[in-house]
C-alpha cells in the first residue's frame, strides 16, 4: 500500500507548499498553542461520537504536527517507520475497518486529536465522512464563550440533540432549526427523541451531500445555516425526502441560498419612478405600433391586461383587518387599488381566521391553504402585509413560480420575494415638529411616543420625530413606550404620568375604538366628556403621519402592467429587491389639524416640501445618541441601510429597545424574522 501514502503525501507536500506560498503556517494547528491553559479549563467526558471527519482540525499537543500538513495528509517520506504504519493503517481499514476509536479533545466546535492522528489522515485521505472518537469537550473560559455567542447556542442544542455535524455560523440558527421542527433548545427543553435525532443528522447528510454535488459549499456560508433556510421553506416533510426530491428543491431555491448570506444582498428601489421606468422601456406609442416580431415586443409584457382580462390581484391576511390597525390600512389600499384602474385590475382577500357560520366571507385555516386558494381564484400578484408572513410566502413563492408574491417588510432578503415598504421616518420628522411646538407651548417639554415593535425602519422613526420635536423645542424629552411588551399599559402610563403631548397609533382608523392616532394633545375630563375609551380623557388631534399603501400598490401593479417589473434594472439575480418609498412617491403623507398654529403649519408644510424635493433629510448633520456622538456634521450622510438598521435611540429619547423575551407572543415571531439587532439578541 505504499503507492497510497505515495499520492497522500504528495498531496500533502503541495498543500505545504501553497500554505508556505500564502505565508500561513504549513503545519497541523495544536490545541496546546490554540488555548495554551486548555488544561485547566473545565472539561465534560462527551463519550463515544460519530466524529464528522470535516471538524478534525488538529492535534491536542504540538509533538505530531510536523507530521502533517493543515489537511491531516502526510509529510514525512515513504522509508519511515510512520509511512510504513500509515500504510498498514490504510490496509486495515479497507478489510476491516479500524478495531479502536480515537482520543480528542473538543474545543468550540473543532475537534483536536490526542491519539489516532494517523488514522484520521487515512480517513481524510479516503474522504470518509466520520471516524468514532472517545471525546471529552473542553469548556472555554467565559470571556471566550461571550466572544463565541453561536458556540453557546450550540451546547443547548447538542444537550437536546447531539448532533456534531450541523455546523452554523449565524446567531439564533440552531434555535430556529428546533423551532422548525416543533422543539426547543431552552434550558428547560427535554431531550429530543432518538428517531427524531437520527432523522434530523440523516436529512441533515442528505442536504449536504447534494448540496456540494450542485454547486460546492456556498462560500462564506457555513452549511448549517444554509440548512436553516432549506428548512424554512421545506419543513413540513424535509427529514423525508429522498436524494432526488431534496436534489430538485435545491435547484428552486437556489437564489434564496445564495442570497441569505451576503451582506450587500437587498437591493433597495428608492424612487417609484425608477421601478415604473425601469430601463427606460416604452411610450404607450411605441406600444401601439410594436409589431409581434418586433424588438419592443421582446421587452412588452407576456399577458395584455384589459376590463374583460383584468390584471388579479390578491391579498392574504392573517387577521381580519377589523381587528387590526395595520391590515386596516393595507384593506383600505386593495379597494384604492381596484377603484383607481377602474376594472383593469381585479382585487380579491384571502383571510386567515376562524370561519364563523353566520357570515358569507370564506375563511382560510392556513397561509397554504389561502395561497392555494388565490392561484385558484387566478391571481398574478399577491400581497401579504404582515413581516410575519414571509416564511409562508417565500414557501408559496417557490411552489407558484409563476405567480408574483410581494410581502410588506424591508432588508429581507429573498429571491423568491420581493419586499416593499414605506419611508414613515420623513412624516415621523414633521410630526415631531408639531410635537414639540405642543410641549413647548404647554410648558411641560414631554412628549409620550408610543411604538409597536422594534423592527427594521421603527428605530428611525422614533429618532426622527425626537430630532424634529427638539428643533422647535430643544429642551422636549421623548418618553418611549412599546405597545407590544407583555402587560404594556402605555396609554394610562402616559396620561397618568402627565403627560399631555403623545404620539400614538400610526393609523387615521384605530380599531380599538380610541380617538387616539398620530400627535394629539391629551387633558383629564369629566367622565363621560371624553373622546378616548374610557371618556375621561378629552383628545385633541394636531398632525398625523400617513401611511398611502393604495398609492404604494398602484405603482407596484403598475410597473406589471407596463411591462417594467421585470426589467434588470430592478429585478436584481444578485440581489434582493426591495422598494422602500416615501413622500416623494406619494406613499407617505401628514395630515395637520386646525388647531395647530398657523405658524408650525408653514414651518412643516415648508420642510415637507423640501424633504419631497430632495433637498433635507432627517438625519443630515450631527446624530447624538443616548450613549454620544453617533455622526459628526462633516461625515458623510448615513445610508440608506444604516437608516434602516438602526438600533441606537437619539440623545433626548428616555427609553430603550426592548428585548425579544419581554414581548408579546405576536411581536416576538416578527422580530425573530425583522428585528433591529439589539432587540434579536436581548443586548441593550
Amino acid at each position: 500500500m505504499i503507492d497510497e501514502y505515495i499520492k497522500a503525501l504528495r498531496a500533502g507536500e503541495k498543500e505545504y507548499k501553497a500554505r508556505l506560498a500564502a505565508g500561513e503556517y504549513p503545519y497541523l494547528p495544536a490545541l496546546d498553542d490554540i488555548c495554551p491553559d486548555n488544561d485547566v479549563l473545565p472539561q465534560r467526558n462527551v463519550g463515544l461520537q460519530e466524529i464528522p471527519v470535516d471538524l478534525i482540525a488538529g492535534t491536542k499537543t504540538c509533538a505530531r504536527q510536523n507530521s502533517f500538513a493543515p489537511g491531516f495528509l502526510p509529510l514525512l517520506d515513504t522509508d519511515t517507520e510512520f509511512a510504513a504504519k500509515w500504510s498498514n493503517l490504510y490496509q486495515a481499514q479497507l478489510s476491516e475497518g479500524f478495531n479502536s476509536p480515537i482520543k480528542a479533545y473538543e474545543y468550540l466546535h473543532k475537534f483536536y486529536v490526542q491519539e489516532g492522528n494517523k488514522r484520521v489522515s487515512v480517513s481524510r485521505f479516503l474522504e470518509m465522512p466520520t471516524i468514532m472518537g472517545d471525546v471529552i469537550r473542553i469548556l472555554p473560559a467565559p470571556e471566550v464563550m461571550e466572544e463565541n455567542p453561536v458556540y453557546s447556542e450550540f451546547l443547548d442544542f447538542y444537550r437536546v440533540a447531539p448532533i456534531y455535524d450541523i455546523v452554523c455560523e449565524e446567531q439564533g440558527s440552531y434555535a430556529s432549526i428546533a423551532e422548525l421542527l416543533g422543539r426547543s433548545i431552552s434550558a428547560d427543553a427535554e431531550p429530543w427523541p432518538d428517531e427524531l435525532v437520527k432523522e434530523l443528522k440523516s436529512a441533515y447528510w442528505r442536504f449536504c451531500k447534494v448540496i456540494k454535488t450542485l454547486q460546492g459549499k456556498i462560500q462564506g456560508m457555513a452549511l448549517g445555516d444554509a440548512f436553516v433556510v432549506y428548512l424554512r421553506i421545506f419543513t413540513a416533510d424535509v427529514l423525508e425526502q429522498p436524494d432526488k426530491e431534496v436534489e430538485k428543491r435545491l435547484k428552486k431555491i437556489k437564489h434564496e441560498l445564495l442570497l441569505a448570506h451576503n451582506k450587500d444582498n437587498v437591493a433597495l428601489v428608492e424612487s417609484s419612478d425608477e421601478a415604473v421606468n425601469a430601463g427606460g422601456l416604452i411610450t404607450k406609442a411605441e406600444k401601439l405600433v410594436a409589431g409581434p416580431d418586433s424588438l419592443l415586443s421582446k421587452v412588452l409584457p407576456a399577458v395584455s391586461y384589459s376590463k374583460k382580462n383584468p390584471l388579479k390581484a390578491a391579498f392574504i391576511y392573517d387577521k381580519m383587518p377589523d381587528a387590526s390597525n395595520w391590515f386596516f390600512d393595507h384593506e383600505e389600499g386593495r379597494h384604492y387599488l381596484e377603484q383607481t384602474y377602474g376594472g383593469l385590475v381585479e382585487t380579491a382577500r384571502f383571510v386567515i381566521d376562524k370561519a364563523e357560520e353566520d357570515t358569507a366571507e370564506k375563511f382560510f385555516a392556513s397561509f397554504d391553504e389561502a395561497a392555494e386558494a388565490a392561484v385558484k381564484w387566478g391571481a398574478d400578484v399577491v400581497f401579504t402585509p404582515s413581516v410575519r408572513q414571509m416564511d409562508d410566502t417565500l414557501r408559496a413563492a417557490i411552489k407558484y413560480s409563476d405567480v408574483k408574491f410581494l410581502n410588506c417588510s424591508v432588508n429581507l432578503a429573498h429571491h423568491a420575494v420581493r419586499t416593499y415598504f414605506a419611508k414613515l421616518y420623513e412624516a415621523k420628522f414633521l410630526a415631531g415638529l408639531v410635537a414639540g411646538a405642543a410641549a413647548a407651548a404647554d410648558g411641560s417639554h414631554r412628549i409620550g411616543y408610543r411604538s409597536g415593535m422594534p423592527v427594521y425602519g421603527t428605530v428611525a422613526c422614533i429618532n426622527a420625530f425626537a430630532i424634529g420635536a427638539a428643533m422647535t423645542d430643544p429642551e422636549v424629552k421623548i418618553h418611549l413606550d412599546w405597545a407590544t411588551k407583555q402587560d404594556a399599559n402605555w396609554w394610562w402610563d402616559m396620561v397618568n404620568d402627565g403627560i399631555h403631548v403623545v404620539s400614538a397609533v400610526d393609523s387615521l382608523h384605530n380599531t380599538d375604538g380610541s380617538d387616539a392616532y398620530g400627535v394629539c394633545h391629551v387633558e383629564r375630563c369629566e367622565p363621560g366628556k371624553g373622546n378616548d375609551l374610557s371618556g375621561t380623557c378629552l383628545i385633541t388631534h394636531l398632525a398625523a403621519p400617513v401611511y398611502k399603501w393604495g398609492k404604494l400598490y398602484e405603482i407596484i401593479v403598475r410597473t406589471i402592467i407596463e411591462g417594467t417589473y421585470s426589467s434588470s434594472a430592478v429585478d436584481k439575480k444578485d440581489r434582493a429587491t426591495n422598494y422602500w418609498w416615501g413622500m416623494i412617491s406619494g406613499v407617505v403623507d401628514i395630515e395637520l389639524s386646525d388647531a395647530i398654529s398657523p405658524y408650525t403649519r408653514r414651518l412643516v408644510e415648508i420642510l415637507r416640501r423640501d424633504i419631497i424635493g430632495g433637498n433635507i433629510n432627517p438625519f443630515d448633520g450631527e446624530l447624538r445618541s443616548q450613549e454620544g456622538v453617533i455622526r459628526r456634521a462633516e461625515d458623510a450622510p448615513l445610508t440608506s441601510m444604516e437608516v434602516i438598521t438602526m438600533d441606537w435611540l437619539n440623545e433626548n429619547v428616555i427609553g430603550e429597545i426592548p428585548k425579544i423575551d419581554t414581548l408579546d407572543d405576536e411581536a416576538k415571531a416578527t422580530v425573530k424574522l425583522s428585528g433591529v439587532e439589539k432587540s434579536k439578541t436581548g443586548v441593550k
